[in-house]
C-alpha cells in the first residue's frame, strides 16, 4: 500500500509554511552577528525605523518591554557531583554581547521582503572583537580564551554513566587494549524545506497564534508560553505539511518567539522565511563529538570493557534538549549488540563560538555505536584476528535475553547472531576476494566494512491519541505527533483500520494543532508506531467498547449480547445489526439528559500513553567501496542491509526511512562536515556550494532484507525505523573505506573521508 499522502504533495497540493500568507500580513528579517565573539559597542535603529514601510523594529531592549523572557532549555541535566550544569542566559535578541556568527541582533518588521532587507542596511551597529574559540580541545585546555565567564575551562556539563568501577578493573586485567580517537565533525541538517514561521495575535481573546514547521505543536505551545510569560492556554501552534527535518525543527527558535512578539507589537501578523544561507548560520547543528575510545578484551578474545571520554560541542548556548542527546541519549545503546559487562561513558559538553547543536537522525547513539564498530576493526587488524569471527564470539546470544547492559537498557528481543550469518551471505562476503582482485585489474582499491547496530526507541512518552466514530461512516483519529515527510497519517490510519476492521480510506488522521490535543510528545526517538501506533491501537479499543454501549442501547439489547465485527455491531445470532457510523449518529441524536454513566463518553475516546515505551530494532550493515588512488574519489559499490524492525507496518514506507538514513549517513562519512574559520569564528561551509551533500548518483543500489523478532513492549508489534539506518550505516561505510586502504598501512583516517583526504592519505603512505 502506498502512502495517501504522496498525490496531493507530489502534484504541488502541498501546504507548507511558505504557502500561507495572512491578510495584512507583513515580514520580518534579522540582522544576525557578522561577527563569532563581540561586545556590541554601539547600536543605532533610528534611521531604520524612520524609513517609509518600516512598522517595527525589536531589540533586546524593547523585548525586554514587551516582557519577553530568556530562552532556556527545554530538558537539562546534572553533573556527575550533582550540580548544575552551566546554562548561560540565552537571549532572544543578543544583548551586550554576540557569541557566535549568525546570533539574531535586530529584527525588522516592514510592510514587504525587499523593505525588510533594505532596513537591516540602515542600522548601525559598532563590535570589539573578542577571542574565538572553535576547537573543543583548545576551549578545554586551560589557554583557551573563556566564552562564558562562569564556564570554568569553556565546560558546562561533564556527566558519566556506566559502570566505571567494573570498566577499570577489566582494563586493568585486560589481556590487549585498543585505544583510538574518533571525531564526528558538525552537520548541518540542511531539510528540503527552511525554516519559517507566522505569527498572530488576537486582541479580542488575548491568544497568539504560530504557524510553523514542526514535529510536535504542545511542545512548542509550551515554549512560546513560558517565553512570552503567558498561561499555555493563550498559545496555539499549528504545523501543516512539513517538507524535512531530521530534527533541526523540533526545537523552539528566536524567530518563532520574535514573530508573535512582533504581532502583537504591530497589530497585524508577522512572516519569516529563511533563506538557503541565513540557514546555514541560524539552525542547529549536529553531531559534533570527540571519541576517546578504548575496547578491553580477554586472552580469549572476549570484550571485557568499552569506555568513552567524549567532548561534545554543544556552541554557544545549550539548545533546547542537547544536554540530554549527549549524555543519556548516546548511551541507551553504548555497546549495542556486544556483551561488553564493563561500559563507561564520561562527556564534558564544551561551549564553543558557533551555533549551538541538538539531536540529529539518531541523537548521540551514531557516534557511540560507529565508534565501537571502528574500534572493533581496528582491534581485529592489531590482534591479527578474523572481524567477522571477532564480533561473532561477543554477541549477545539469544539465550540471553532479555539482557540488561550496564547503562541499564534492557534489550527485548533480537536474534544478533541470525542477523549477523544472513547479512554474510545476502552480501556474498565469501566472493569478496574475487570482486576485490578484479577492481585491483584495474588500478582500483575496493574495501569491505561490516557493522552491527540496535536503537532504543521511544522519544517523549507524553502522548495521547483521540479516536472518534463519526455520523457519515469514516473515523477521525488525532494525535500529538507530527510528520514531516514519512508518511504519519499512512501508518496509524493503518493501525486504527486493523483494529476497527474497517477500510482503511475510512480513516481520517488530523495532527498537528494544539487545540486538537492538551497533550503530545511529538515525533522523536522513531516513536511513531512504538507510541503513538500502540495508544492509537489502545484508544480505538476503548472507543470501541464505548460505542458497544451506545449500540445496545439503540438495538435495545443487553450489552452482553452486543458483538462487534468488520464496522458493525450486531446481536449475537440474529441478523440484527447496526454499522459504526449509525451508532455515533445515534448517540448525536440522544438528548444529554439521556446519556447517563451506562453510555460513558459515547463514540469517543482518548488515552495517554502507557507501558513500556523502549523497542529495541537493530541489524546490520555490509559495504563495499572502490577508490580511485589517483584522485581518492571513493565510490560505494554494495550495500546489504538486514534489519530487525519487528513487524513492518507499512513496506514502501519503512524502505524509503532505512534509504533516507543510508544515504544522510554515506554523505556524513564521506562528503559532509561545517567548518569554521579557526581564527574568525566564520562559517566556511555556508552554503551548498561550499558544503557538500550527497547526490543521488552517489548512491549505490541498496540489498535490505528483514529479520523479525517479536517485541514485548510493542502492542502491535513494530518496533521503529526511522534512525535505524542512520545508527547502523556510518560504521561499515568507515570501515570499508579503511579496510581498502588498510594494505597501506593507513589504520584511521578522521571523517568526512572525501577524495582530498583519501588522496593525501595515499600519498603520504
Amino acid at each position: 500500500m502506498l502512502r495517501f499522502e504522496d498525490d496531493r504533495l507530489l502534484t504541488g497540493r502541498g501546504r507548507y509554511v511558505d504557502d500561507l500568507r495572512p491578510e495584512g500580513a507583513l515580514t520580518m528579517a534579522l540582522l544576525r552577528a557578522p561577527v563569532a565573539h563581540a561586545r556590541i559597542s554601539a547600536l543605532d535603529v533610528e534611521a531604520a525605523r524612520a524609513m517609509p514601510g518600516v512598522r517595527l523594529v525589536l531589540t533586546a531592549a524593547d523585548l525586554e518591554r514587551l516582557g519577553v523572557g530568556a530562552m532556556t532549555c527545554r530538558s537539562t541535566m546534572a553533573n556527575s557531583d550533582g550540580s548544575a550544569m552551566t546554562e548561560p542566559v540565552r537571549p532572544v535578541l543578543a544583548a551586550g554581547e554576540v557569541k557566535y556568527v549568525g546570533q539574531p541582533v535586530v529584527a525588522v518588521v516592514a510592510d514587504d521582503d525587499s523593505t525588510a532587507l533594505d532596513a537591516l542596511e540602515a542600522i548601525s551597529i559598532e563590535f570589539d572583537d573578542l577571542p574565538v574559540v572553535l576547537d573543543m580541545e583548545t576551549a578545554i585546555d586551560g589557554g583557551g580564551p573563556a566564552i562564558w565567564p562562569e564556564a570554568q575551562g569553556n565546560v558546562g556539563l561533564d556527566w558519566e554513566k556506566g559502570n566505571p568501577a567494573d570498566t577499570a578493573r577489566a582494563f586493568a586485567e585486560a589481556a590487549h587494549v585498543v585505544e583510538l580517537t574518533v571525531r564526528h565533525p558538525r552537520i548541518a541538517i540542511v531539510p528540503v524545506e527552511t525554516r519559517g514561521c507566522i505569527g498572530d495575535f488576537d486582541t479580542g481573546t488575548g491568544r497568539y497564534t504560530l504557524w510553523t514547521p514542526s514535529q510536535g505543536v504542545v511542545s512548542l505551545r509550551a515554549a512560546m508560553a513560558d517565553y512570552l510569560g503567558v498561561g499555555h492556554d493563550r498559545v496555539r501552534v499549528v504545523t501543516e505539511d512539513v517538507g524535512g527535518s531530521f530534527a533541526v525543527k523540533i526545537w523552539p527558535y528566536p524567530e518563532q518567539v520574535l514573530v508573535l512578539a512582533a504581532a502583537r507589537a504591530a497589530g497585524r501578523p508577522v512572516k519569516w522565511i529563511s533563506s538557503r544561507s541565513e540557514g546555514m548560520v541560524s539552525d542547529a547543528m549536529g553531531r559534533g563529538r570527540i571519541d576517546r575510545a578504548a575496547l578491553a578484551l580477554d586472552a580469549d578474545l572476549n570484550f571485557t570493557g568499552f569506555r568513552i571520554d567524549a567532548l561534545a560541542d554543544v556552541g554557544a548556548f545549550w539548545n533546547a534538549v542537547n544536554p540530554t542527546i549527549v549524555t543519556s541519549g548516546a548511551v541507551r545503546v553504548f555497546g549495542h549488540c556486544y556483551r561488553i559487562p564493563g561500559l563507561h561513558y564520561r562527556v564534558r559538553g564544551v561551549f564553543t563560538n558557533a551555533v549551538p547543536t541538538d539531536a540529529y537522525r539518531g541523537a548521540g547513539k551514531p557516534e557511540s555505536v560507529s565508534t565501537l564498530e571502528r574500534l572493533i576493526d581496528v582491534a581485529a587488524e592489531r590482534l591479527g584476528v578474523d572481524r567477522v569471527e571477532l564480533r561473532r564470539r561477543n554477541l549477545v546470544q539469544p539465550a540471553d535475553l532479555p539482557y540488561r547492559t550496564a547503562m541499564g537498557e534492557t534489550y527485548d528481543g533480537g536474534d544478533f547472531p541470525a542477523v549477523l550469518e544472513r547479512l554474510l551471505g545476502d552480501a556474498d562476503w565469501a566472493g569478496f576476494a574475487r570482486r576485490r582482485q578484479a577492481s585491483e585489474a584495474r588500478g582500483r582499491r575496493r574495501g569491505l566494512g561490516i557493522g552491527l547496530h540496535l536503537h532504543a526507541t521511544g522519544g517523549s512518552i507524553a502522548e495521547r491519541s483521540e479516536v472518534r466514530a463519526l455520523p457519515d461512516g469514516t473515523v477521525l483519529v488525532r494525535t500529538g505527533t507530527q510528520d514531516s515527510g514519512q508518511g504519519h497519517r499512512t501508518a496509524l490510519a493503518i493501525v486504527a483500520s486493523e483494529t476497527l476492521e474497517i477500510p482503511v480510506e475510512r480513516i481520517r488522521v488530523e495532527q498537528g494543532d494544539s487545540d486538537f490535543l492538551e497533550k503530545g510528545g511529538g515525533t522523536g526517538g522513531s516513536n511513531l508506531l512504538s507510541i503513538a501506533g500502540n495508544t492509537v491501537h489502545r484508544t480505538a479499543l476503548q472507543m470501541l467498547a464505548q460505542a458497544k454501549q451506545v449500540a445496545a442501547h439503540l438495538l435495545e439489547a443487553a450489552v452482553p449480547d452486543v458483538e462487534y465485527g468488520f464496522g458493525e455491531f450486531r446481536i449475537a445470532g440474529t441478523d440484527r445489526s447496526i454499522a459504526l457510523g449509525a451508532v455515533a449518529a445515534g448517540w448525536d441524536r440522544i438528548p444529554p439528559e439521556q446519556r447517563d454513566g451506562e453510555l460513558g463518553s459515547g463514540c469517543v475516546a482518548q488515552l495517554d500513553f502507557e507501558g513500556l515505551h523502549t523497542t529495541f530494532p537493530n541489524g546490520g550493515y555490509a559495504v563495499e567501496v572502490e577508490i580511485d588512488p589517483d584522485t581518492g574519489a571513493v565510490r560505494v559499490e554494495r550495500f546489504t542491509g538486514v534489519d530487525d524492525l519487528g513487524r513492518v507496518i507499512n513496506e514502501p514506507t519503512a524502505l524509503g526511512q532505512l534509504h533516507g538514513g543510508i544515504a544522510q549517513e554515506i554523505g556524513e562519512v564521506l562528503l559532509e562536515a561545517v567548518r569554521y574559520d579557526p581564527e574568525s569564528g566564520q562559517l566556511l561551509s555556508g552554503s551548498l556550494m561550499d558544503y557538500c551533500l550527497p547526490r543521488a548518483d552517489d548512491m549505490p543500489f541498496f540489498t535490505l532484507a528483514w529479520a523479525p523478532t517479536a517485541s514485548p513492549n510493542a502492542l502491535i508489534g513494530a518496533k521503529g525505523v526511522g534512525e535505524v539506518s542512520s545508527i547502523g550505516a556510518p560504521g561499515p561505510v568507515m570501515n570499508a573505506v579503511l579496510d581498502a586502504l588498510r594494505p597501506l598501512g593507513i589504520e584511521h583516517l578522521d571523517t568526512p573521508l572525501t577524495p582530498e583526504t583519501v588522496w593525501r592519505a595515499i600519498h603520504r603512505a
